[in-house]
């Protein structure tokens, strides 16, 4: 037990894990606080019990946030009210709002995004905004967030069990002077019962990965469900090379397009530097509903840029652009993910894809630049079918799990799919015939 814990007296409803202490002792000394780690370690009651305290002594106007909150039922209501009800304190309890009785402050619930768009409605005039579950907070929406909350003095709490270690709320909270970070565990919270105990000790046995990130609080990025590893990928963000000068570079262009409005375009340029290694050289991205204007874009990299070919997602609402697009450029080729693949491992061309990229970074032949494409292929997991072909985990999972589409990660998959199987056979039939023989390949049959 540390001074500070010995000579704390705090009330009983702020009966919380002495190492939160700094949270209550330092409220006012902080813009943010960034609570994360495992399960059971009283992250969410701490943070509750707290704010109800804060509630009765000053009047304040509070809002509970997720990204995504389909009904009240997901959201932390059902916390503060047990609390309300076990120490008998004096609420107007409402559907979506708590009322104190006698400060007048109030505290509503609210998920960040509607309808595929972040909704702020609500937040201007917030004295204090917590955002549980924040690994499941977008960039997008965070830096929405972030200017809204501008009241003087306003405080903004993130209580969290990262999924990767680029997470986009612990990013913006590493290293700032105005934020609080502590990490706790269940081992740090003397209120974790026996059951609790003995239920991380057996995970603990059982599966040392999970225990690590449900338990421990680690990213998950290191299970082996996981297409790459963070050493991997760090490997490859650092990798260094001889750039061969003399040799015949060859560059490609890849385009992954939106397909519904929270989604991106994404649009990455690689270039061999020698004869094993290429470089993620260029990254934009851009959301647009206009689709000439989207096309517009594609015309204007792919001439900035000047690859030797572009290859385009061609699903779904990708299919017309790609069509218009290769009207004006002859080496665009259109990919369809769940086409045919061309490996004997893959289950589809999307596999084919990411199982090249995969070995690229493994091998040391690809040098990783976009922080945001590193981040994506953190948690993209590939899945073992009864059959023994390998399987990415579907793009609409993965967008409901993250609260984002994995565009970045795409665009990157793409790219490596045609470096590892259309490269050379592409370019040969662009050089001899201006123009590209799709009938050559099957995924583009």
């Amino acid at each position: 037990m540390t001074a500070n814990e010995k000579i704390v007296k705090l009330p009983e409803i702020l009966n919380i894990p002495p190492k939160l202490y700094p949270f209550i002792l330092n409220f006012n000394s902080y813009s943010y606080f960034l609570i994360e780690g495992g399960r059971a370690s009283g992250k969410t009651q701490s943070v509750a019990r707290f704010l109800l305290y804060i509630m009765e002594k000053r009047h304040v106007r509070i809002c509970c946030g997720r990204e995504i909150q389909n009904s009240i039922n997901e959201s932390v209501r059902t916390v503060f009210i047990d609390l309300i009800e076990q120490y008998k304190l004096a609420y107007e309890i409402k559907r979506d709002s708590l009322t104190n009785k006698i400060s007048g402050s109030k505290m509503f619930f609210k998920g960040f995004r509607e309808q595929g768009k972040v909704n702020i409605k609500g937040l201007e005039g917030v004295d204090i905004l917590w955002i549980d579950e924040a690994q499941s907070i977008a960039k997008a929406t965070l830096d929405i967030i972030i200017p809204t909350i501008r009241k003087k003095n306003s405080v903004i709490i993130f209580t969290m069990n990262r999924y990767t270690r680029f997470d986009s709320v612990y990013n913006f909270c590493a290293k700032r002077n105005d934020c609080l970070h502590i990490n706790i565990c269940y081992f740090d919270n003397p209120y974790a019962d026996e059951k609790i105990l003995k239920e991380a000790k057996i995970c603990k046995d059982t599966n040392i990965n999970d225990y690590n990130h449900i338990w421990l609080g680690y990213p998950m990025s290191n299970n082996n469900e996981f297409l790459l590893s963070s050493e991997a990928l760090d490997k490859s963000l650092n990798l260094e090379y001889d750039f061969n000068g003399t040799y015949d570079t060859t560059s490609i262009m890849s385009v992954d397009l939106s397909a519904s409005g929270a989604d991106l375009c994404v649009a990455k340029l690689y270039v061999r530097q020698n004869e094993k290694i290429w470089l993620e050289k260029e990254t934009i991205s851009w959301s647009e509903s206009d689709t000439d204007i989207t096309k517009g874009k594609i015309i204007s990299y792919f001439s900035e840029w000047t690859p030797k070919l572009i290859i385009m997602d061609a699903d779904g609402l990708g299919y017309p652009i790609w069509i218009s697009v290769s009207k004006v450029v002859k080496s665009a080729i259109g990919f369809r993910g769940a086409k045919k693949p061309l490996s004997k491992y893959a289950l589809n061309a999307r596999a084919d894809g990411y199982l090249a990229l995969k070995e690229y970074v493994e091998k040391g032949y690809l040098k990783l630049t976009d922080k945001n494409t590193i981040r994506q292929l953190e948690y993209i997991k590939k899945i073992y079918k009864p059959n023994g072909l390998i399987a990415i985990q579907d793009k609409k999972e993965l967008r409901k799990e993250h609260n984002e589409s994995p565009d970045y990660a795409d665009c990157a998959m793409m790219a490596l799919y045609a470096i590892n199987y259309c490269t050379n056979s592409i370019i040969n039939s662009y050089e001899d015939t201006g123009s590209i023989i799709e009938s050559e390949f099957e995924p583009f049959e």
